[in-house]
């Protein structure tokens, strides 16, 4: 299917997805070649990485929204467009609950011993919360749009 073929909301799953992929991927190399939480908090190179890193993924989000909008028509969907983001909505919120709470059970499982957890790892939680919500909704906008037939 070319891009000319994609509903404006499949094309912009896919690009959301790829952008915020980069995004979290440039997060994460920021994040752990540093030497991981133990010292996120107090290298402001890493921290200004990071924050490029989101930037990127908002940005270029941004960037998609502009570029896909029909000019002079507004949003262009269906009704079946509409649910398949609400759909995605909903499943969004809980696999992103779902993963912040296993993280932050993690997280105490960890350093329940030693009474603290790093400070960097709530950069990365922070951080993360974003990349992960965004990412998600991507792909379950993909996923229930093939599902229903997409049309387009």
């Amino acid at each position: 299917m070319s891009v000319q073929q994609m509903s404006q909301t499949r094309l912009r799953a896919w690009l959301a997805t790829v952008i915020w992929t980069l995004a979290g991927i440039g997060f994460i190399v920021t994040f752990f070649a540093g030497g991981g939480a133990d010292d996120f908090d107090t290298e402001r190179t890493r921290h200004l990485a990071g924050a490029v890193a989101i930037a990127f993924g908002f940005i270029g989000y941004w960037t998609v929204l502009w570029f896909t909008r029909r000019r002079g028509e507004g949003l262009v969907a269906d009704e079946r467009d509409l649910q398949v983001v609400a759909g995605a909505g909903q499943a969004t919120l809980v696999i992103v609950l779902v993963g912040i709470f296993a993280f932050t059970i993690g997280l105490w499982t960890v350093y329940e011993g030693a009474g603290v957890v790093p400070v960097g790892w709530m950069w990365f939680l922070a951080y993360g919360c974003a990349i992960l919500a965004s990412v998600t909704f991507a792909v379950a906008t993909l996923v229930l749009d093939g599902r229903t037939g997409g049309h387009g």
